[in-house]
């Protein structure tokens, strides 16, 4: 009669501990996600908290010296000195960035292997790319059609490795296995690129068709 009691206890604390293996556990490398959650209802964060979180986040990942991106490459032959410019990849060659100070270019261009690309708004000059990004801080498109390699005309630059952080000016960037997170907290803005889609973030609204420029495809302004 004992051991038919212990073995009924035994399950029952088994059924227990399996109760709570299910739920999801965070993610190394993840921007963090909160909710205000009650019994019934579950608040999302607004784009300014969001914003905060991300910040903070960025902030927290491991420096690297810029420096050592101030180059970029085609592949063959020697890589091209970009002077005050960076160029970055992300490990998986998904996310390409690169700068253009030396053309009086605020932010940065990327070029984004997304999954689903923006599709073209109509027909415009040179190819139509539905992954190039374009983020100036008060400013983000998506999509844009290109007579040239434009900043790339270099090539890529050096892999920045999962977890880092690079600074240029006022833009701090993550990268992560989830994909790469740039921010700007003087204009209070941000975004993140991965092949699932690109997210803004902050004071970045998105701008109506009949207001964007007519070469790209999405237009998210302050």
């Amino acid at each position: 009669m004992r051991l038919a009691t212990l073995a009924v206890l035994i399950l029952a604390l088994s059924a227990c501990s399996h109760s709570t293996s299910g739920r999801p556990q965070p993610t190394v490398g993840e921007p963090p996600t909160r909710s205000t959650t009650t019994a019934t209802t579950a608040t999302p964060q607004s784009p300014e908290s969001q914003l905060k979180d991300r910040i903070g986040w960025v902030k927290e990942g491991n420096s690297v010296d810029a420096s050592r991106y101030h180059s970029a490459s085609l592949g063959t032959g020697p890589a091209t000195d970009l002077k005050s410019d960076i160029a970055f990849v992300s490990p998986t060659g998904k996310i390409s960035c690169i700068t253009g100070t030396e053309y009086q270019i605020d932010g940065f261009h990327c070029v984004v292997k997304l999954k689903n690309p923006v599709p073209k708004p109509g027909e415009g000059f040179g190819n139509w790319d539905g992954g190039y990004v374009n983020y100036s801080g008060q400013q983000l498109s998506v999509g844009q059609f290109r007579g040239d390699p434009g900043l790339f005309i270099h090539g890529e630059g050096q892999t920045l490795p999962y977890d880092s952080k690079l600074t240029f000016g006022n833009y701090l960037c993550r990268i992560a296995t989830s994909g790469l997170t740039c921010v700007n907290p003087a204009t209070r803005s941000g975004v993140q690129m991965s092949d699932e889609g690109v997210v803004p973030f902050g004071c970045l609204r998105e701008v109506s068709a009949a207001e964007r420029e007519a070469s790209v495809g999405r237009t998210y302004s302050c």
